[in-house]
């Protein structure tokens, strides 16, 4: 996971976070290249947003996870 965004959490208040994030898997089997993950749309659709980034978009991308301690 590679982190793109990060916002303060709104349920939880304080010092908590959101972290958006991008997801990868290795490319090869020696460990040296990554490649997105299938399910990484953010990645694909960051052509589009930034080929119209004049323009401001009505819809976004999201994925979420959850990190317990």
């Amino acid at each position: 996971m590679k982190p793109v965004a990060m916002y303060p959490d709104p349920f939880r208040e304080g010092n908590n976070v959101i972290v958006m994030t991008e997801t990868f898997v290795w490319a090869d089997d020696k460990f040296t290249e990554l490649k997105p993950a299938n399910t990484n749309f953010r990645h694909y659709a960051r052509r589009i947003f930034e080929a119209g980034a004049e323009q401001e978009p009505w819809f976004g991308i999201e994925q979420e996870y959850t990190l317990l301690e």
